[in-house]
């Protein structure tokens, strides 16, 4: 009986160990193997594109451990020593989810990302998600140039170079050593999409298993695989509205405003987590939102939210501004519709 019992255990291990080889090496042959599996990276290169510029071949996940205690920590250990904070003032996740913010991984209607978090509780945050950022080509896009000038010719299309500048200029930090740049990196690779996390038909899923796609089923594919991710997020700066043009959150939605005080203001203002300004949903907080709502300065909801603060000597933890993709105007007035709520009360 043990003879039998050692043999099925040596054959179902056998069996494992072929299957994982099969999921890696060979798109061919599905075999017992879902295709929503296979990497988004290994798909496109199958059917054709051009490598990512900061494809990893050796995936470490000792590597991607380090990398996501830099993400969330700022620091990591190496030898059982605590190494140096990139920042004294943020960590990434002050600005950026690292989980999934959209049903539709193509879309990036600031409306899906607050439904979406509204229905996973996530922060709704100034900054783009981390997750399927090791699948994109395009980083600090659009008017990003007007604050960051020159600083993001070097990292649009450049993953790593983009790393570098959040870490140095956004999180007023420094500059990466080597070792955790790579790390980094390779928690972004832990993290890449697979076909799974698109919407895309299976009929589609189950072609991309045939052996010898010709050049039109290639191309073909490649241009639903692509459409159905994004590979670049917009950022369109927009303009602090005109006393004229401000509802002060007339026709406002307050429900979601409050949702966007939860997960926006608070997430970094409750008990000065991140910043010097203390909010919560009481009246004190309420009212000195809501007395400088006509104003241009930093205690006028209208302008901080579009224009945000600089890091300065005396001052390193700045505000970074939402962008129209992050915060629409119809957002921005759910929200002026929910402290005026709390300010009356």
């Amino acid at each position: 009986m043990q003879r039998i019992v050692l043999i099925f255990f040596t054959l179902l291990a056998t069996s494992i160990l072929v299957t994982s080889i099969t999921a890696e090496s060979n798109l061919g042959n599905v075999g017992p193997i879902d295709p929503g599996m296979y990497s988004l990276e290994q798909v496109l290169n199958r059917l054709g594109n051009k490598p990512l510029l900061h494809s990893i071949d050796q995936f470490d996940l000792e590597k991607a451990k380090m990398g996501e205690d830099l993400i969330f920590t700022g620091y990591t250990r190496v030898d059982g020593k605590k190494t140096k904070r990139i920042s004294d003032y943020f960590v990434c996740t002050d600005c950026h989810n690292t989980t999934r913010e959209f049903r539709d991984a193509s879309s990036e209607s600031s409306a899906d990302r607050l439904n979406y978090a509204k229905e996973n509780g996530l922060p709704f945050l100034p900054g783009s998600t981390f997750w399927g950022i090791y699948n994109r080509t395009s980083f600090y896009n659009n008017d990003y140039v007007e604050k960051y000038e020159d600083l993001v010719t070097d990292a649009r299309s450049s993953l790593g170079n983009s790393v570098q500048l959040c870490a140095e200029y956004c999180s007023s930090g420094r500059v990466l050593k080597d070792w955790e740049l790579e790390a980094i990196m390779h928690y972004f690779k832990r993290n890449e999409l697979h076909i799974s996390d698109l919407i895309i038909s299976m009929e589609d899923k189950m072609e991309l298993t045939k052996d010898n796609l010709s050049d039109n089923e290639k191309s073909r594919l490649s241009k639903v695989i692509t459409s159905s991710y994004r590979q670049a997020y917009s950022a369109t700066f927009l303009e602090t509205m005109s006393r004229e043009d401000r509802p002060y959150g007339d026709g406002g939605n307050p429900e979601d405003g409050k949702l966007i005080y939860q997960k926006a203001c608070m997430f970094c203002h409750q008990n000065k987590r991140v910043t010097y300004l203390h909010l919560d949903n009481g009246k004190l907080s309420g009212s000195l939102l809501w007395r400088n709502r006509k104003k241009y300065t930093d205690q006028s909801i209208y302008q901080i939210v579009r224009h945000g603060t600089y890091s300065k000597v005396g001052r390193k933890q700045y505000m970074p501004l939402y962008t129209k993709e992050k915060m629409s105007d119809e957002q921005l007035n759910d929200l002026v519709a929910y402290i005026k709520q709390i300010a009356k009360r």
